[in-house]
């Protein structure tokens, strides 16, 4: 029989376990509450343009051949009113080129290319169009609150395919920082009905619902951190951007895949650090997808950002922006004939 001493301090020593277990569970819950004050979630009302509907492919579109109204509310008032016409595809309507144009560019992405803040002739969709005489075609498949997610899902699904009007030649996939965190749907609440991808044995991007789904088995979660590591989150965006270009491939062999990289000044919103941002371009050149920064379009944008925003409160690339990037796609388009 053990001495009373002994089971005492037996006792002690299990309640001190448990009141440390309890304070480290504590700590953690704290530590990932903290993170996420670091990484400020972007609501849904300022990244969508205005009356959506469900979808299965990719979780969400603007209903067809509707005229929508648009703008982010700061201090109480809307900072710009834009009107943005969405065609009979369910995508932002861009000018009609030649019948028979000398190139036809597909351009996907986020708000930053669907055009948030710019009238419909200032998307830089529209501007390729009319810079070049209607000589080189262009089709905006971006919706605002997307990401790479909805890239692979659109183009899986032919929702793309089956709105193309001309004979793809060249693809553009613009990103910025955060869509390597919404590719895992963690800063876009918005998102519930986005495509869901898990990278399989091989780091192959598969189906597998949709955001919104429990994941009860994510024991990040119940440790207190964010549900993916920036890590991970990282390696799933690349793989799921390299799958969507080479799907692109397939489809339309010969097209000219190309992604931009676009560092707004508002990117430590994300978490990434100088270097994480360094680490990203390598591990995109190392995936086959070299990106191309946003200095080779835009040169004195680091010091000259407040020329090229919508409002000192919204970072979306203004119309002057986003003539510049048609100027640099159709250069980029010249020089590849």
């Amino acid at each position: 029989m053990a001495e009373p001493g002994r089971k005492s301090r037996a006792r002690r020593w299990g309640v001190a376990i448990a009141v440390n277990a309890a304070a480290a569970l504590v700590a953690a819950l704290a530590f990932s509450a903290w993170q996420r004050a670091q990484t400020p979630e972007r609501a849904a009302a300022g990244s969508q343009p205005g009356d959506v509907e469900r979808v299965d492919d990719v979780g969400y579109l603007p209903k067809a051949n509707t005229e929508l109204r648009g703008g982010p509310i700061v201090n109480g008032q809307r900072v710009y009113d834009v009107i943005y016409t969405i065609g009979p595809d369910h995508f932002r309507v861009v000018p009609k080129a030649s019948d028979t144009p000398d190139a036809c560019v597909l351009l996907f992405g986020d708000s930053f290319t669907f055009g948030d803040g710019v009238k419909d002739s200032e998307t830089y969709a529209a501007q390729i169009v009319t810079q070049s005489g209607g000589r080189v075609a262009a089709q905006n498949f971006a919706m605002s609150g997307w990401g790479p997610h909805q890239f692979l899902s659109g183009v899986q699904s032919g929702r793309f395919q089956k709105a193309v009007r001309c004979k793809p030649t060249d693809a553009y996939f613009l990103m910025i920082p955060e869509l390597v965190w919404r590719t895992a749907g963690f800063t876009n609440p918005w998102d519930t009905n986005g495509p869901r991808y898990r990278l399989d044995s091989s780091g192959h991007p598969v189906r597998a619902g949709v955001l919104g789904d429990l994941d009860p088995y994510n024991w990040r979660r119940w440790i207190g951190l964010r549900t993916i590591s920036k890590g991970d989150a990282k390696q799933l965006a690349i793989a799921v951007i390299a799958e969507a270009m080479a799907e692109l491939k397939r489809r339309y062999p010969g097209i000219r895949t190309n992604i931009v990289l676009y560092r707004v000044a508002s990117w430590t919103n994300v978490d990434f650090t100088v270097d994480d941002l360094v680490q990203l371009e390598y591990d995109l050149h190392q995936a086959g997808l070299t990106p191309i920064p946003l200095e080779a379009i835009i040169p004195n944008y680091r010091f000259a950002m407040q020329d090229y925003v919508v409002h000192p409160a919204d970072s979306h690339p203004n119309a002057r922006a986003h003539r510049r990037i048609a100027q640099f796609i159709l250069r980029e388009i010249q020089d590849e004939r």
